[in-house]
């Protein structure tokens, strides 16, 4: 996830060798409009390595505690979070009976196409111009400025 240089939100959503781009626009603080496509298939394995299985996570009130005395060094927090994520993902029902969740793994990365080919930019610069052109026609208001 990231924000590429129009502004807009990038996801590059993986499962297996299986890839979706999704590009958004943020209209306002409650809607998004985006447009997406799959990816051609990734012949040389996994974008993202599978190390943790992506889902929901019960955290109890020690494990609050933990992360709260831990918060300023980033090394214990990082090892604290892969220690939370290695553990088996539970449903929905399940997380929401705890006092928080960890939903994830989830990366950030500024430039999330460079793990990509270049053959990718391609269907990115598709992408903004589609969605440019998207936003133009239905959502040409938030384009100017108030005064």
């Amino acid at each position: 996830m990231g924000k590429d240089g129009s502004g807009f939100y990038d996801a590059l959503i993986s499962h297996g060798t299986e890839a979706w781009q999704v590009k958004e626009y943020q209209v306002n603080p409650y809607k998004f409009v985006g447009l997406g496509s799959r990816l051609p298939s990734l012949s040389s394995g996994p974008l993202i390595p599978q190390e943790h299985p992506f889902g929901l996570r019960a955290i109890g009130l020690d494990q609050i505690k933990e992360m709260a005395s831990i918060i300023d060094d980033p090394r214990t927090m990082s090892e604290f979070a892969a220690k939370l994520l290695s553990r088996r993902p539970v449903s929905a029902s399940e997380a929401v009976e705890s006092p928080a969740v960890l939903q994830g793994p989830i990366l950030q990365s500024p430039k999330p196409l460079e793990a990509l080919s270049s053959a990718h930019t391609m269907l990115d610069e598709k992408l903004r111009k589609e969605l440019q052109d998207l936003i133009r026609r239905d959502y040409r208001h938030t384009l100017t400025p108030y005064i």
